[in-house]
C-alpha cells in the first residue's frame, strides 16, 4: 500500500442533526377537465365489461377482475397516488391497488425514455365495483370531493392488460421450454385461483406434477412450469397473469470449465483456519487439494447426486475466494494462509434440470437464516438470458429479501452471453437492488477492458446502474489461473463466475477484519465508492470501476485528503444535515468534493417500476452563506457573512430569499417530478457523484438528505443509509486529513488488520 494513504474516518453520522424542510414546488397543471375526463373514463368501464364478458370461463376467474389505471406519465410520483379510487380501511367502490409497473407509448420503445412513460396500477375488483365506480362519475360537482375529481383526471384510460404486455421476452423462434409466470393476488377467489390456473395448464397438456410454485406473504405467486407455443397461447390474455417469460439455466460446462494446466504454487503452512467466512452457493465442493481442504466446510444443501462437473465448478470458485486469481504465483511460490475460510453449500445435483432453478431459490432461503455467522455470499449461479423491465424473477426478489431481512451481502456473477447481442444484458439475480454484481474485465499488456463474455448494464429500476463493479475474469488470451481438487494443476479458465468470488473475498475482509467498525451494508459503499476513485464516472461494461490488488485501498484515502463515512437512519419524509469537515486554512486551488451514498431499501416485488421502495436525495451546500434572491424574475445570489450589507438593501427594495437554505449545487432539486427523479437516478440505492470547487467558493459545506418512500404496501420505520465521501485538495500545502482530524474530535479511523489472522483453530 502507498505509505502516504491514511486511514478513512468514521462515526461521520455523530455530527448530523434534523432539518425542517417545507414541500417544494406547486401543484402540477391537470391535463384535462374534469367532464373530459369523466367520459372517457365511463366508456372505458363500458369496454372493459364488454372485453371481460367476451372471455371465455379458462381466461378469468368467477368473481374477480383485475383492470389497469394507467396514469398520465407527470403524474406517476407517490404524492399522485389516487386513493380516493381504491380501498383503504373502508369499502369506498370495492377496488384494490395489487401492484404497478411502468406503461409505455406506442412510440416509446426505448425503456430509457422516461418522458414518454407513466405507472400502470393493477386493480382488482368485481365488476360491480366498476360499476360502482362508473354511477360515481355521476354525482354532481358539489357531491364530489376535490381529491376525487383531481385522481380522475389524473388518468389516461382503464383497461385490461394487453396480450404483449402479459408476454415477455419470447422470441419468435422460441418452440418450447421453461416458463416462469407470476399471478395477481386475489381476495374473494384466493381460494380458487391457483387451481383455476393449473386447470388451464392441464387442459393445455402441462404436466402439472412437474410444475414449481412460490405463494410469498409479500402477495405474488412465482410458478415454474413447462410448455409449448399452445400453452403461451392459452395464457395469453388470461385475466389473473400478471407475466410469462421464458427460462433458461446457465451452461457451466462450456465457458467456465477451464483447462488444465500441469503445475501449481505450494499450499500453505496451516496454521488456523478463519472465523471469517463466505459462503460459496454453488455446484459443490470436491476434496483432495490439501490447498483447499483445511479452510473449507461442505454441506449438500439439496438432495440428489452431485455432479462433477458442477463441484468443479463450485471448487473452482472456492479457490478464487481463498486466493483469487494465482496469475501471479509461480509453481515454486508457497501461497499465503487466507484470511477467510469458505462454507461451501451444494445446492446443484443430477436433479437439477430445471432452469428456474427454484429448487436453489429454496435451498437459499433456508441457508442464510440458518447461517447467522456468514454475513457475506457468493453466487456465481442463475437463470440464463437478459433481466426484462417488467418482470422481477423469483431469484432476485428472494436474494433482495434476504439481504432487508438478515443483514447478508450476495455478491453475483452478471453473466456470460456479454457477446451475444440482444442477450447482453445482466442476468438474475444480479439485478437485485441490495447486492453487488460483478463483472469481469481482462488484462492483456497492462491495458483493461471489459472481458467480451461479461454482461453489461443497465439493472433495473432501483439499481440501474449495474454492474457496480468488476474483477479480473480472464480471457482467452490471459485466463484467470484457479485450483481444483487436484493440487498438481492450475485450472485456466474465463467468466463472472470468477470475477464475483474475488469480490466476496475483499467484502469479507472489509467486514471481518474492521473490528465491528463495517457491516455488510457499509462494505457494498465502501467498495463502490472506493473502486470509484480512479475513475470518471460508472459505465454500463465494467461498473463504478474494477476491484483494486491491495484491498488496504478501499478503507484508506490518498494524500491531501479525507474520507468520512456517515452511517445511520432516517424517518421516511424528514431531512437531517451532515456537516462536511473543513478547514478556512485551504483557500486557494481546487477542491473536489466525491461521494457514493446508498439505501438498503424494502422490495415490492408486484411493482417493477417501483421495486426499491425507498431512498435518500442528497443536496450538496458548498458554501453556506450564499444565499439566492429574487424579484420577480429577477435572482442574484449574495454571501452574507460577507456582504451582509448588501443582503440589507435587497430586502429593504422587494427582494426576498428564494430558500431559507443556501444555494445546492447537486443538480436537480429533492422536489423533482417522479420521471425527473428515475432519469436522474434518485430511487437508485446507490448513487455516486461528484463537484469541483475553488477553494474560495467552499464555506462550511455541508449536504441535506431527505428520505423518500413509494409505494402503499411497504412502510419502514426508518430508512438506513451510509454516506462516504472524500475530499481532496490536491495544491494545497494544507495537512486537511491532520486539521479535520483536529476540529472533528468524534471522528475516528478505521483499521483493518489484515496482518493478524482471525482463527478459530490454532
Amino acid at each position: 500500500m502507498n505509505n502516504n494513504r491514511k486511514p478513512i474516518l468514521y462515526k461521520g453520522e455523530v455530527y448530523s442533526k434534523p432539518v425542517s424542510k417545507n414541500g417544494g414546488g406547486g401543484p402540477l397543471k391537470l391535463p384535462i377537465s374534469y367532464e373530459e375526463a369523466r367520459d372517457r373514463i365511463k366508456n372505458d368501464i363500458d369496454n372493459v365489461h364488454d372485453t371481460i364478458r367476451s372471455l371465455p370461463e379458462t381466461s378469468k376467474l368467477p368473481n374477480e377482475v383485475v383492470v389497469c389505471i394507467r396514469m398520465h406519465p407527470d403524474f406517476s410520483a407517490k404524492s399522485y397516488y389516487p386513493d380516493s379510487l381504491f380501498d383503504g380501511n373502508n369499502e369506498k367502490f370495492g377496488l384494490q391497488e395489487v401492484g404497478s409497473r411502468i406503461w409505455r407509448t406506442e412510440d416509446s420503445e426505448d425503456q430509457n425514455e422516461f418522458e414518454e412513460s407513466g405507472k400502470l396500477f393493477f386493480v382488482r375488483g368485481t365488476e360491480q365495483a366498476l360499476d360502482k365506480l362508473k354511477n360515481h362519475l355521476d354525482r354532481p360537482l358539489f357531491r364530489l370531493t376535490k381529491k376525487f375529481t383531481e385522481d380522475v383526471r389524473k388518468i389516461v384510460s382503464i383497461d385490461l392488460l394487453s396480450e404483449e404486455e402479459q408476454i415477455l421476452g419470447i422470441p419468435d423462434d422460441w418452440e418450447r421450454g421453461c416458463l416462469e409466470a407470476v399471478l395477481h393476488p386475489f381476495e374473494i377467489d384466493y381460494e380458487i385461483a391457483f387451481d383455476h390456473f393449473m386447470s388451464v395448464l392441464n387442459s393445455s397438456g402441462v404436466d402439472v406434477e412437474s410444475i414449481k410454485y412460490k405463494q410469498y406473504d409479500e402477495g405474488v405467486t412465482f410458478i415454474s412450469l413447462y410448455g409449448d407455443r399452445e400453452v403461451v397461447r392459452a395464457l395469453s390474455g388470461y385475466n389473473p397473469l400478471r407475466t410469462l417469460h421464458p427460462l433458461e439455466a446457465r451452461d457451466f460446462s462450456s465457458i467456465e470449465r477451464g483447462t488444465p494446466m500441469s503445475g501449481a504454487p505450494i499450499p500453505p503452512q496451516f496454521t488456523g483456519k478463519s472465523s471469517i467466512v463466505v459462503g460459496v452457493i454453488d455446484g459443490g465442493y470436491i476434496p483432495g487439494n490439501p490447498a483447499l481442504d483445511p479452510y473449507v466446510e461442505s454441506e449438500d444443501s439439496v438432495p440428489g447426486t452431485a455432479v462433477e462437473y458442477y463441484q468443479q465448478h463450485g471448487t473452482q470458485v472456492t479457490s478464487a475466494v481463498l486466493y483469487g486469481a494465482l496469475n501471479k504465483y509461480k509453481n515454486t511460490d508457497t501461497l499465503p494462509e487466507p484470511k477467510v475460510s469458505v462454507k461451501n453449500f451444494r445446492v446443484l445435483s443430477s436433479d437439477t434440470s430445471d432452469p428456474d432453478l427454484y429448487e436453489v431459490i429454496d435451498a437459499i432461503e433456508k441457508i442464510v437464516p440458518e447461517n447467522d455467522n456468514i454475513k457475506i455470499y457468493n453466487l456465481s449461479m442463475g437463470p440464463a438470458g437478459p433481466i426484462l423491465d417488467d418482470h422481477i424473477s423469483r431469484f432476485t426478489f428472494a436474494c433482495d429479501l434476504l439481504i432487508q431481512k438478515y443483514s447478508v451481502l450476495f455478491c453475483t456473477a452478471v453473466g456470460n452471453d456479454g457477446h451475444i447481442a440482444g442477450y447482453d444484458r445482466i442476468q438474475a439475480p444480479a439485478d437485485m437492488v441490495n447486492g453487488l454484481a460483478v463483472g469481469a474485465y481482462s488484462k492483456i499488456d497492462a491495458e483493461i477492458t471489459r472481458a467480451p463474455y461479461s454482461c453489461i448494464g443497465p439493472g433495473r429500476e432501483g439499481n440501474k446502474l449495474k454492474p457496480d463493479l468488476s474483477a479480473f475474469g480472464g480471457c482467452s488470451q490471459n485466463p484467470i489461473q484457479l485450483m481444483g481438487e487436484n493440487q498438481d494443476l492450475r485450472i485456466l479458465t474465463t467468466g463472472t463466475s470468477f470475477s464475483s468470488p474475488l469480490v466476496s473475498a475483499a467484502s469479507a475482509h472489509l467486514v471481518g477484519y474492521s473490528n465491528d467498525t463495517i457491516n455488510s451494508f457499509v462494505a457494498r459503499v465502501l467498495l463502490i465508492h472506493g473502486v470509484s476513485e480512479a475513475t470518471d464516472s460508472h459505465s454500463f461494461e465494467l461498473g463504478h470501476g474494477i476491484l483494486p490488488d491491495d484491498i488496504q485501498q478501499l478503507v484508506t484515502c490518498p494524500a491531501s485528503s479525507y474520507t468520512i463515512i456517515y452511517s445511520g437512519e432516517v424517518e421516511p419524509g424528514k431531512f437531517i444535515e451532515l456537516p462536511i469537515p473543513w478547514t478556512e486554512e485551504v483557500d486557494k486551488g481546487k477542491v473536489n468534493f466525491r461521494w457514493t451514498v446508498s439505501t438498503q431499501t424494502n422490495v415490492d416485488p408486484q411493482s417493477p417500476d417501483d421495486y426499491s421502495t425507498s431512498s435518500v436525495v442528497t443536496s450538496f451546500y458548498p458554501h453556506t452563506s450564499k444565499f439566492k434572491f429574487k424579484n420577480g424574475g429577477s435572482t442574484k445570489i449574495v454571501d452574507v457573512v460577507k456582504n451582509p450589507d448588501k443582503e440589507v438593501e435587497l430586502l429593504s427594495t422587494g427582494w426576498s430569499r428564494e430558500s431559507p437554505f443556501p444555494v445546492s449545487e447537486s443538480g436537480q432539486t429533492p422536489y423533482q417530478v417522479e420521471n425527473d427523479l428515475r432519469a436522474d437516478f434518485k430511487w437508485d440505492s446507490m448513487d455516486t457523484r461528484r463537484k469541483n470547487k475553488n477553494a474560495d467558493n467552499v464555506y462550511n459545506p455541508m449536504f441535506h438528505l431527505h428520505a423518500l418512500e413509494r409505494g402503499k404496501r411497504y412502510k419502514s420505520e426508518k430508512i438506513k443509509y451510509t454516506l462516504v465521501l472524500t475530499v481532496t485538495t490536491p495544491k494545497s500545502e494544507v495537512d486537511l486529513y491532520s486539521k479535520v482530524r483536529a476540529k472533528y474530535s468524534a471522528l475516528l479511523p478505521i483499521s483493518l488488520d489484515l496482518e493478524n489472522r482471525i482463527s478459530v483453530t490454532s
